[in-house]
């Protein structure tokens, strides 16, 4: 036997191919299949226990024992035969020549098998291809199968979600409307899906326009305004979140340097900043900030990403964390947290080996239905 390769993973979890290239019989007395750790070598995939073959000779399949059941065709001489192992589907599938021969075996529950090719004919030759190249069956059509019956399971999943409101979805959707400050939005989903049983508080409406306020000054650069706000919206969130007072604090002074005021920086920087560094971050933030007081063109420094928009932005979404912190609230929409939980699960089940996990694609499942994770 001439290997090629090795085993496919992912998918199919194991799959091979072998084509038989020696000698001038009709018959091919070989087999291939997948056997488990431990399983005799003297005997062809599917005899001995936790092994499974489909055998050239007769075309049977054999489950773990000498008594096969009919099932395909013979190969010889020139066939390319395939042995697909589904963990998905717990089964186990054969092809010849590209073309599906069906499932032979299903509800395989070993943990681990390897694919496993058997000869018996005296000075037998067969090419082996464990995933080294392309396989003549096409498996990304049974990938898209695989895929489209586990999209079909997860639609089809009946999910008991009680809430007082009713409509759970449009809870779901009201409520990051509601965070994200689309107010006309909300009000319909309200009326037309939720049927009038809640709206949009004058309280929301105020906590999201100080929030874009505190962004509209950030970015503005108008640092001292910015500051007032957030203490107009939840009065103790700077002194209760020191690391998110500091930030800003760093970012006056990095404004005081983008117009040219480097006095007022330098007198800033001693009076304020040398003073209120209190953490590892902190110093290394406040070393960034100053060294911007160096450069003619502080932009273009290795530090000049405190002064783009991005940093700005980032700094933004914090300042809005503590706020909300600071008033008892999260920090994202229930939407946006149900979203989170999906990944880490999804993440989880693909570190355990979940075959499933790890066949879909979670990003491109959300961005298809227009949302990310």
């Amino acid at each position: 036997m001439k290997p090629s390769g090795r085993s496919k993973q992912g998918f199919a979890e194991q799959g091979a191919e072998l084509t038989r290239i020696g000698q001038a019989f009709t018959l091919l007395t070989a087999g291939i299949g997948f056997s488990a750790h431990g399983v005799k070598l003297d005997r062809l995939p599917g005899w001995e226990p936790h092994s499974y073959g489909y055998h050239g000779d007769d075309g049977m399949a054999f489950q773990s024992c000498g008594t096969g059941k009919p099932y395909g065709p013979i190969f010889a001489t020139g066939d390319v035969v395939g042995a697909l192992l589904n963990r998905t589907t717990k089964t186990i599938s054969f092809v010849k020549n590209g073309i599906d021969l069906g499932v032979a075996f299903r509800n395989v529950d070993e943990e681990r098998l390897y694919p496993s090719v058997g000869l018996r004919t005296p000075d037998e030759e067969v090419l082996a291809n464990f995933g080294g190249s392309s396989f003549k069956c096409d498996i990304s059509s049974l990938e898209s199968d695989a895929l489209q019956c586990i999209q079909d399971q997860v639609q089809q999943t009946q999910v008991s979600l009680a809430v007082k409101d009713g409509d759970p979805m449009g809870m779901l959707l009201f409520d990051y409307l509601v965070h994200e400050g689309h107010w006309d939005t909300a009000n319909r989903v309200a009326e037309d899906i939720l049927l009038g049983r809640v709206q949009v508080s004058q309280e929301d409406k105020q906590d999201v326009e100080f929030r874009w306020q505190v962004q509209e000054h950030l970015l503005a650069g108008h640092i001292p305004e910015a500051m007032a706000t957030i203490e107009q919206a939840a009065p103790g969130t700077l002194d209760s979140h020191p690391r998110v007072k500091f930030q800003l604090q760093c970012q006056q002074f990095v404004e005081m340097v983008r117009l040219k005021d480097d006095k007022g920086a330098v007198v800033f920087g001693r009076s304020t900043l040398s003073t209120a560094s209190k953490t590892s971050a902190d110093h290394e933030l406040l070393q960034d900030a100053l060294s911007l007081i160096a450069y003619d063109e502080p932009q273009s420094s290795p530090q000049g990403y405190l002064l783009a928009d991005s940093y700005k932005m980032d700094l933004a979404a914090a300042v809005n964390a503590a706020i909300l912190k600071q008033k008892g609230r999260w920090s994202e929409s229930r939407l946006e947290r149900l979203l989170k939980q999906l990944r880490v699960t999804a993440q989880q089940l693909q570190s355990i080996g979940e075959p499933s996990a790890a066949l879909l694609d979670l990003q491109k499942l959300l961005a298809d239905q227009g949302l990310r994770s």
